[in-house]
C-alpha cells in the first residue's frame, strides 16, 4: 500500500507541474464543473484538473506519512484519512483561491461600444488640433486614454467630454460644455 501512496504522491507533483505549463484546456472552452440534482440535492462536482491533481498529491503524501509513522495503523483508516485530507485541502484550494481568482478576472476591458457616449474627464488638455488624455470609469474601474476633439479645438483639462468613437487606439470626444 505504501507503493499505491508514493505513486499516487509523485504523479500528483508531476501532473501539477504539466497542468502549469500547459494551461487548462477546460478554461478555454468555458467548463467549469458538473451541477446536477441527486434524490433532492444539488451537487457540484468542478472539473478542474488542479483540483484532482492537488487531491492526488495530498493522499499520497498524507497516507505516505501515515504509512511510514504508524505502521500499525489499520489500512482502511490509512485510506480514509487521506481521502478525507486530500478532499479537505482541494476544497479549500476551490473555496479560498480558485473562486476567488476567476471572480477577479471576469473584470476585463471593456468593449469598444461600451464605451461610445461614455462620460470622461480630460486629465491633460487635448491640444487644438493635438491630442490629450482623458479618464473614464466603467463596470467599476478607472482607465486613461489619449485623446483626440472631434472638431479639432481645444478641451482643457478638468473639463467633462462624451466618447464619440474610437479609432486606432486614440479616443475622439465632444466637450461636453458643447453639447
Amino acid at each position: 500500500m505504501l507503493i499505491v501512496f508514493q505513486v499516487c504522491f509523485f504523479t500528483g507533483i508531476g501532473l501539477i507541474f504539466l497542468s502549469f505549463i500547459m494551461g487548462s484546456l477546460l478554461d478555454a472552452i468555458g467548463i467549469e464543473g458538473l451541477d446536477f440534482d441527486l434524490f433532492g440535492v444539488d451537487i457540484y462536482i468542478p472539473i478542474n484538473p488542479i483540483l484532482y491533481i492537488l487531491f492526488f498529491a495530498v493522499f499520497g503524501g498524507v497516507g505516505w506519512i501515515l504509512m511510514s509513522k504508524l505502521p500499525t495503523f489499520a489500512v482502511l483508516f490509512t485510506v480514509m484519512i487521506s481521502i478525507g485530507a486530500g478532499a479537505l485541502v482541494s476544497s479549500l484550494i476551490l473555496f479560498l483561491v480558485i473562486k476567488p481568482l476567476k471572480k477577479a478576472q471576469n473584470t476585463s476591458a471593456p468593449e469598444t461600444q461600451e464605451l461610445i457616449g461614455l462620460r470622461a474627464t480630460v486629465t491633460e488638455t487635448i491640444m487644438r488640433d493635438g491630442f490629450g488624455e482623458i479618464q473614464y470609469v466603467i463596470h467599476g474601474n478607472s482607465f486613461t486614454a489619449p485623446a483626440k476633439a472631434t472638431d479639432g479645438g481645444e478641451i482643457k483639462a478638468g473639463k467633462h467630454a462624451a466618447i464619440c468613437w474610437i479609432k486606432e487606439h486614440i479616443f475622439y470626444v465632444v466637450s461636453m460644455d458643447d453639447m
